[in-house]
């Protein structure tokens, strides 16, 4: 069953991670993700990589886990966890995919704790949201009549 990274960014939004399934099933199973690149390559780009911000020991531990494989599925999702979502919020959770809310109607009034929990819709930001579309449909019924 895929799961979701599910995490607070700064501003108390939520943003949610899907992991690439291609890059789960490199770290499972035999790796090799970078056969046949000329040598050097991985350190390059666990240089790459840690310039962005992740770190050099996140950055190196997806690199060698994406080339060399050996994880275990939990594994595999914290390695993705730690590169892709650590250093943008708190509270990374791995959620099923079926617990992520599916109506995105008020997606930027998501909130939810820094230490992580369930997510809450922020009712003053919803009203916001509900006040543009209902201005944007008025705009439509103006120009049509």
């Amino acid at each position: 069953m895929p799961k979701r990274i599910v995490y607070t960014r700064p501003d108390g939004g939520v943003s949610i991670c899907a992991p690439s399934l291609t890059a789960l099933a490199y770290m499972t199973g035999g790796g090799g993700r970078w056969d046949g690149y000329p040598r050097g390559f991985i350190e390059r780009q666990i240089a790459a990589q840690a310039a962005d911000g992740v770190g050099e020991d996140n950055a190196a531990r997806f690199v060698r886990a994406m080339q060399f494989g050996g994880c275990s599925t939990p594994e595999a999702y914290g390695v993705m966890r730690d590169r892709f979502c650590f250093h943008l919020g708190t509270g990374c959770e791995l959620w099923n995919v079926e617990d992520v809310p599916t109506d995105r109607t008020y997606r930027d009034a998501w909130r939810r704790s820094h230490n992580g929990g369930p997510i809450v819709i922020d009712e003053a930001k919803a009203r916001v949201i509900d006040e543009a579309r209902m201005w944007v449909a008025y705009e439509v019924c103006v120009r049509r009549a």
